[in-house]
């Protein structure tokens, strides 16, 4: 088979541009981040933490209040909306959170993520059905009324699969672990393990705490005999 080579002469001449290319690129992306997108985002927030770093400016168009802690990471594009319903919702995030790429979050009311958490790419977390349940309502393109957007709570040291979908109302304990393109319609207690549409117990994590086993029956007189 042929096989297209550069004369040898100007081989490591194109070799070296190769690596030069790449060295550039990566220099230009590191001055975006730092010089423009950084900032921006970072004003356009109410607060942000030491060692915040992100890959790209944050969709977020709406009047969400935001707020992140230390060292929080978003490595890719993240993305979050609103509704028209409560005047100051909040999406907070805290300490040494990580943001997978493409994550996307309805914070009609109020979204709030605890610290060491890692969010898997594509995941969405969803405060409201974005909808009315009454037909008619939807008809006439109402926003859902304030009793069915419900808060969304996710605890410390929690990990959260790619593509995954945190509903309203639901809170995360501490320690829990969702697994891949899982759907969480209902609470998550500590260090438990969940997957699935929709999510069920699969196990626990090995720091939640062992189960005690069941008491001894009690001796009767005739076996002491």
């Amino acid at each position: 088979m042929a096989c297209w080579r550069l004369p040898v002469l100007v081989s490591p001449i194109f070799r070296v541009l190769y690596h030069l290319h790449f060295a550039i690129a990566a220099t230009l992306r590191w001055a975006y981040r730092v010089f423009y997108a950084g900032p921006l985002f970072v004003g356009r927030c109410d607060s942000v933490g030491k060692n915040f770093s992100l890959m790209k400016i944050p969709d977020t168009p709406s009047q969400t209040h935001l707020s992140f802690g230390d060292g929080v990471r978003l490595q890719g594009h993240l993305a979050v909306a609103s509704g028209r319903v409560f005047d100051n919702p909040e999406f907070s995030v805290g300490d040494r959170v990580t943001f997978g790429p493409f994550v996307f979050a309805t914070a009609s009311k109020q979204i709030r993520i605890g610290n060491d958490v890692k969010i898997g790419g594509g995941s969405r977390f969803l405060d409201t059905d974005g909808h009315p349940r009454d037909t008619m309502s939807r008809i006439a393109d109402d926003p859902p009324p304030a009793d069915e957007i419900k808060s969304v709570q996710v605890g410390s040291n929690v990990t959260i699969g790619r593509k995954s979908i945190i509903l309203k109302g639901v809170t995360i304990g501490d320690g829990a672990k969702v697994g891949v393109s899982s759907v969480v319609v209902a609470n998550v207690p500590p260090n438990a393990v969940v997957a699935g549409n929709p999510a069920r117990l699969v196990s626990r994590t090995a720091t939640a705490a062992p189960v005690p086993p069941p008491p001894a029956p009690a001796s009767t007189d005739s076996e002491r005999q």
